[in-house]
């Protein structure tokens, strides 16, 4: 035994625990697409105040990461099928929906009154962006195996 101190090595989960699609770079970069165009769509209709450009992302960057969340996970979560237009409008649209859902969430746990003309602001120009992002989306990639992984083991897990 050696006189010198060791001290014990930590090691922490890592991103393992994460369920695949969360993994995936694709997943993040539609989640940044919502994120970055999602608050401008839906401020598209007050444009010409260029005062409002700020007020937008500061009210949307939160509804349109969950939105966005919501919509990549369906979207990249299974390999090797390319959703049609009309699945994407529909699941952009609940994901919009969802999005100012999570604004009522917010709000009914944060305040002590509830503001549902906020809620209403984030679905109304929330949805319509989300939709619009969702029918912009690309087709999906097929996920790229990892070293020493088969390509076939990629994917959903049968049963």
């Amino acid at each position: 035994m050696s006189p010198a101190l060791t001290l014990p090595r930590f090691r922490g989960p890592g991103i393992r625990w994460l369920p695949r699609v969360l993994r995936r770079p694709a997943t993040w970069r539609t989640v940044w697409r919502f994120v970055w165009a999602g608050p401008l769509i839906g401020g598209l209709p007050y444009v010409w105040l260029l005062f409002t450009v700020p007020f937008a992302y500061l009210v949307g960057v939160a509804p349109a990461a969950v939105a966005g969340l919501l919509f990549a996970c369906w979207y990249h979560g299974q390999a090797g099928r390319a959703p049609t237009w009309p699945w994407r409008l529909a699941v952009g649209a609940l994901a919009g929906a969802g999005a100012a859902a999570g604004v009522a969430f917010w709000q009914s746990a944060v305040r002590t009154e509830f503001d549902w003309f906020l809620v209403a602001v984030v679905a109304v120009h929330g949805i319509p962006a989300a939709v619009v992002l969702g029918l912009l989306q690309k087709p999906a990639s097929a996920p790229r195996a990892a070293p020493g992984r088969p390509a076939a083991a990629v994917g959903p897990r049968p049963g």
